[in-house]
């Protein structure tokens, strides 16, 4: 990771497909499984765009948080919530509403994760993100019902909604990368600083 390159972070439950959308808007490889927990770590993607003089951006996969205190964490939980709270990201929150994450990550228990860290991280560039559009989704559900307004409805299988989440993930990068050349560390690391 480094520190000085816009990044956005996908964060969400465990199994709601963080994974798929790392590999369809990035050069991201993560290993993709339909378990929980398949990811263990950070993994990082790059995207360019060329009127940025193809300035490298990172898209990091992140392991799943479980609707828990922060005292209950494992060691993953807690390098997912490090990034959003120790790097200057965007924060791409993905929600898989069709119910078939496993019981870990219900609908119920992934809203309330969401609304909590929304309220934990109030100033980030965010985006929520439903996945798995191409599924069906119990709209009757009350939970599903209380997923966020204007999230962007992405399908992985059948390219549903990627477009319009590249181009939010383009205007987050481009807010990160305003506030680190104010803050100055986009100008250290290409003069090579620390």
């Amino acid at each position: 990771v480094q520190l000085g390159t816009p990044t956005v972070v996908l964060v969400g439950a465990p199994n709601v497909g963080k994974s798929s959308i790392v590999r369809a808007i990035s050069s991201g490889t993560p290993e993709v499984n339909n378990y929980p927990f398949t990811t263990r770590g950070m993994t990082l993607g790059h995207v360019t765009y060329d009127d940025w003089a193809s300035e490298k951006c990172q898209v990091m996969d992140t392991p799943g948080v479980l609707n828990r205190p922060d005292g209950e964490r494992n060691e993953m939980e807690a390098l997912t919530l490090a990034s959003m709270q120790h790097l200057p990201t965007a924060v791409m929150f993905v929600l898989d509403l069709t119910g078939n994450s496993g019981a870990l990550s219900s609908i119920e228990n992934q809203i309330q994760i969401r609304n909590d860290l929304r309220a934990r991280f109030p100033k980030r560039p965010w985006v929520d993100v439903i996945s798995k559009a191409d599924l069906p989704m119990d709209e009757s559900d009350p939970a599903v019902a209380r997923a966020p307004e204007g999230a962007v409805r992405v399908s992985t299988e059948d390219g549903t909604g990627l477009v319009e989440l590249e181009t939010r993930v383009r205007e987050m990068l481009g807010d990160v990368r305003e506030v680190l050349a104010v803050i100055g560390l986009r100008v250290k690391e290409e003069e090579g600083g620390d």
